[in-house]
This record gives C-alpha cells, structure tokens and sequence, in this order.
C-alpha cells in the first residue's frame, strides 16, 4: 500500500514539473508559431525590449523564446503574429494587431492608455480576460472577441465631456461572460452588422453614457447580451446608411435621441426623456437633422417627470406620425409641457424647411394637431416644406388653434385648401399649376385658339403661350402678355387666340405658368395644323393626362356630367366625401376604353359641398362639387 502512495505522490510531482516546464518554454495552446510575442512581466508596447537586465518582450524562434529583437510597434502598420499576454500589457500608441491575442492566465488586463487607438483586423481574435479603455482612447474591433471567464470585464473609462471618456467601436462580434461596463462619457460605436452577444451584462453609471448605432435592427441587434441591460439615462444617436428601427429594448429614460444617418429611424416603443440639465450635454433632447426622418407611429415622446426637454427637427427633415393627435406646439398650460400628440415634451422647435407626413389609421381621420414653425413670414403665417396625408379620409385640421400653413414646396393626399370650410387649411406657397387639359384648334380663318382649364393653381401669377414651327421648346418664343390667373385651389377655364399667323404649316405651342415666387413650369405641347383661308377646323386635343377634368354643371341639380379622360384603358373608380372626410358612396364603371368620356351623375345625397375622388390606372384626383337642392 505504501508503495502505491509513494508512487502516485512521484506522480503527482511529475506533472507539476512537466507544467513549470511547459510554462517555461512555451507550450501554449495553441502552439506558439515562428514570429509571435509573449511579455514577461507588466509591460506598455512602446517600453524596451530590455530594461535593467530583465527581458521584457520575448519572440518564438521556431524552437524556443528568446529576446525580442523589436517592440511591437516596429511591426506597424499592423503585426501579423500572435501575441501570448502572461501579464498585464498596456497600449499606450496607435496599435493594428492582425493576428490573434491569447490570454492564458487569468485577470490579464489589456489597457489601451489615453490618447491611443488599438485596432483588431478582422481576421484576428482576441482572447479576453480584462480590458479596460482609458479616456480618449479608442479600440476598434474588426475581428472576433471572446471572453475566457465569467468575471471577465471590458470597461470604457469617463471622461470630462460628452464623447471623451473611452470608445469602443464595434465592426464585428464581441462575446462578453462578464460584464461591459460604461461610465459616464463612455461610448459604443456600433457598426451595420456588428453585435455585442453572449450571456454577460452591461452596466452603465447613472448619466451620460452614449451609444452611436448603425444596426438596421437598432440597439436590439447591436446590443445582444442576455444578461441584465442596466443602463440609465445613455444618449443615442442613429447613423445607419439605411432605415432603421430603435429596437423594443431601447433602455429609457433616455438623455439624447439624435437622428443623424439621412435615413429614416421608426420607434419600436414609448420613449421617454429624462428631464435634467448638465453642462457637459447641454438639454436633454431629441433631434432630427437635416436629410433623416423619424417615423413616431402610434407610439410618443414623453418626458419622465418635470424638467426642460426639447424636440427639435431640422430643415430638410422629416416627421411621420400616426398619432390620432398628430403632433401639437400646445403646452397644457403656460410654461407647461405639451401634453398631447406625438411629442409631449416641455418644448418643441418644429423647422419651417421640414416635411411633416401623417399616417393615420384607415377609416379613422387624423388630428394633424396644433403646431407651429419656426420663422414665420412677414404676415406672420407659418411655413412647412411638405405636407402629406398618406389615409384616404381627409387630415383634420385643427380648426380652434391651427394656424394656416403655407406650404412651400407641395402637399400631398385628402388636405384641405379652401379658407372657407369652417375647419383648419393649408395654403400652397409654390406649388405648380395642375393642368385638366391644354387644347388648340385652328379656327378655318386665320387664328389658332387654344384653351385650358386647371384642378388647383395656388401662388399661381399668371401663364404665358409660346410658340415654335419645331417640336422643341428652346425654339419657342413667348407670344403671348401675361394672362393673369384666377389663382384658385378650385380650378380656372382660360382662352387665348393666335391671330399672328402669316404662313400655313405646323405650330407647336406650350403653355408655361410663373408662381409669384418666380418659378416658372412648361406645360405642352400641343400641335396644330394651320391652312390659312382654307375654311377648315382642327378637331381640339383631349386632355393629355388621366384624370377627372371637371363635372358640368356645378353647382348642379339634380345631376352633373361627370367628365374624365383616361390615357390608357382601365376600369374608373369614383368616391364621394362630405367635408369631414366621410365616405358616403362610391361606384366604379368597368373595363372603360381610353379617352374621353361623360358619365351622368345622379346624387342621392342632400344640398351640400362635397369631395368627388376619381382613381383610375393608379392615378387619382379630387375635385369639389356642389348639389343644391
């Protein structure tokens, strides 16, 4: 028996020599090849190679560690070997490592020291036990990082300002067992594709922390830890090159919410905004620069509790609500915060450049709520550059507190225009005229007439009537004065004859309209075959788009002609609203050829103002009718 113990005992002592050995010379798992480095005790990339005697930095030869010839630096810019980290390394210079970091002992801390950048190559793997990234330092991660440990940690250091404590900016995948922990300042950078997975946690301390999100999926792709996500009050900013959602578990109260990538972000929740100023980050806020678009949905922008929070959405931006509020400017009572729509924030900076889209549920009509923005003009009118109602039932406009806006570059969809509703409206600022049809004829004698008829012409100053013996406009010269325009959103018939006529032949004629701004558009054009004395008619040209052209007469009782031209066949659609945006009926004529047509229409309905849409071939319009009785 004695002898078996004394033999397990000579045992036991062996494999403690084969280790010492191994660790002595190297045999690490996997093998150390030609070209890699391990570091001997605590050491910083730019130290000596020696330093009083004593090895720091040693190279495997093939066979055996030896001195390193070289810091690691010298292998910029990028070392292709391996690195075995026994202790403690810090990187305190700019650092590519393209192959792999091994961290056999356990707690070895990697530290990438204030003011360096330490990259990973994306074929490169990092073993972690503890990192730690100092204040304006930077590790960027093309590769692969895996923790080694359930107490494994990577911690992004504070820093004085808004983006100067330590960054880690994700290209690839980091599995963490443990924890990442961000202090005040800290930041993740995560780019399209990249993920933050595995079982650990990520803690942040109580303000300023940021994170700056690329991720089509938002912060749920980017951020995939299974662990507890115990972040409060971070700043978020999204800069996809492509649409984006926020993720359902995007952590609020959150401090900033920017906007930034000139794509659209849509809410995949609430989000509510944590109400309190600092200096280092100004004004809790949410932001939407100039080109991005923020999609809010059903869903609101709350603030916690009392505070000053701010929204603010630049010119060129974009906002899309399905909020049955819409969005408002109104504070609940004075100084306040806005406690209804999409945005209940304490204020809100809503740019006159910005396009405003409603989306609301089908069948229900929309508030576009009560908002203003930002410059008003001379008259103290308000402007937004687009406004779209994307719902078939008309936008209700606010009548009580909704204050007219001029609409710059155009609107969209079931709006109304007409000042004398008795509801909120939108007056266009410089739309282009909308044509129902431009005509001509010759009359048999010695002139060409030519006639037009608009939908809707807003800010419209008048039209001019030009004329070429050749099918381009940059031959054409102006022949007529200014014919001034009606300038009405329900539409205008106008007529003008060519009596400068001296030669039989081919004339082209165009027809342009100048807003009050000074834009001018080309309309055109039409041919007219011109026999001087011939005593002969030239059959008018239909009009040249799809549409409903007008209804004849109006008003009208009992019935109106309903007339419509069709570029291509199609079957013909027509619904009719009352002005609260209310279908009261609809019909559709089947299978009708292209071209001109009237259809006899006779209302059930009583004496009143209504909206007559017509669809046909993916093209609609609306024109206004009027029964009496």
């Amino acid at each position: 028996m004695k002898t078996i113990l004394t033999f397990k005992k000579q045992l036991l002592i062996i494999g403690v020599l084969l280790s010492l050995f191994c660790m002595a010379y190297g045999q690490y798992q996997p093998p150390p090849q030609t070209g890699d480095y391990r570091n001997t005790e605590n050491v910083a990339l730019v130290s000596a190679v020696v330093s009083e005697n004593k090895v720091k930095w040693e190279m495997y030869d093939g066979a055996n560690w030896v001195t390193a010839p070289h810091p690691l630096t010298y292998y910029q810019p990028a070392f292709t070997g391996n690195i075995y980290a026994d202790h403690n390394m810090v990187v305190d210079a700019d650092f590519t490592m393209a192959g792999n970091i091994y961290s056999p002992n356990a707690g070895t801390t990697l530290h990438v020291a204030t003011g360096a950048t330490f990259s990973l190559g994306p074929n490169s793997t990092f073993e972690l036990r503890q990192m730690v990234v100092s204040q304006f330092a930077h590790f960027i991660n093309h590769g692969t990082v895996t923790s080694k440990e359930t107490g494994s940690r990577i911690a992004l250091d504070s820093g004085p300002n808004m983006g100067e404590g330590g960054i880690l900016e994700n290209h690839g995948t980091v599995n963490i067992e443990g924890e990442l922990f961000i202090s005040t300042f800290g930041r993740v950078i995560s780019k399209k594709g990249a993920s933050i997975t595995g079982p650990g946690k990520i803690t942040t301390t109580y303000d300023g922390a940021g994170f700056i999100i690329a991720n089509v999926g938002g912060y749920d792709e980017a951020i995939q830890l299974t662990g507890p996500h115990n972040v409060y009050r971070a700043c978020f900013m999204f800069n996809g090159d492509e649409d984006q959602v926020t993720g359902s578990k995007l952590p609020v109260p959150l401090f900033y919410l920017i906007v930034n990538g000139g794509q659209k972000l849509t809410l995949s929740k609430t989000i509510t905004v944590y109400p309190e100023s600092d200096s280092g980050r100004n004004e809790p806020m949410v932001w939407v620069t100039s080109n991005s678009t923020l999609d809010v949905g059903t869903y609101e922008i709350k603030r916690q509790w009392n505070g000053t929070t701010e929204f603010i959405l630049d010119s060129g931006s974009t906002i899309v609500t399905a909020h049955p509020q819409g969005i408002s400017s109104e504070a609940s009572y004075q100084g306040g915060p806005i406690n209804q729509g999409s945005i209940q924030l304490d204020s809100v900076t809503y740019s006159s450049g910005a396009n405003y889209i409603f989306s609301g549920t089908p069948g229900q009509r929309q508030y576009s709520g009560a908002f203003v923005t930002s410059n008003p003009d001379s008259e103290g009118k308000y402007h937004v550059n687009n406004i779209i109602n994307l719902s078939d039932d008309m936008l209700l406009l606010d009548n009580g507190n909704f204050r007219p806006l001029r609409v710059d570059g155009g609107y969209q969809g079931n709006i109304n225009t007409d000042s004398g509703i008795g509801e909120g409206y939108v007056e266009g600022q410089t739309l282009p005229v909308t044509l129902s049809y431009f005509n001509g004829y010759f009359n048999g004698f010695d002139s060409v007439v030519l006639q037009w008829e608009t939908q809707t012409e807003t800010n419209n100053l008048g039209f001019y009537v030009l004329r070429a013996t050749e099918l381009e406009p940059a031959s054409a010269g102006v022949i007529s004065d200014l014919i001034q325009a009606a300038n009405t959103s329900q539409g205008a018939t106008y007529y003008f004859e060519d009596k400068d006529l001296y030669e039989d032949g081919i004339y082209y004629y165009w027809l342009q309209d100048v807003s009050f701004s000074g834009l001018a558009d080309l309309h055109g054009p039409i041919l007219v075959q011109v026999t001087l004395g011939a005593g002969s008619n030239h059959v008018p040209d239909l009009p040249l788009t799809t549409s409903l052209v007008r209804n004849y007469p109006n008003p009208f009782n009992p019935s109106t002609q309903l007339e419509y031209y069709l570029e291509e066949g199609s079957d013909v659609a027509f619904e009719v609203y009352n002005l609260k945006g209310q279908k009261l009926d609809q019909f559709t004529l089947r299978h009708q050829d292209k071209g001109f047509h009237r259809y006899t229409w006779e209302p059930q309905l009583g004496s009143g103002i209504y909206l007559i849409k017509f669809t046909a071939d993916g093209k609609s319009n609306i024109r206004k009718v009027v029964l009496t009785k």
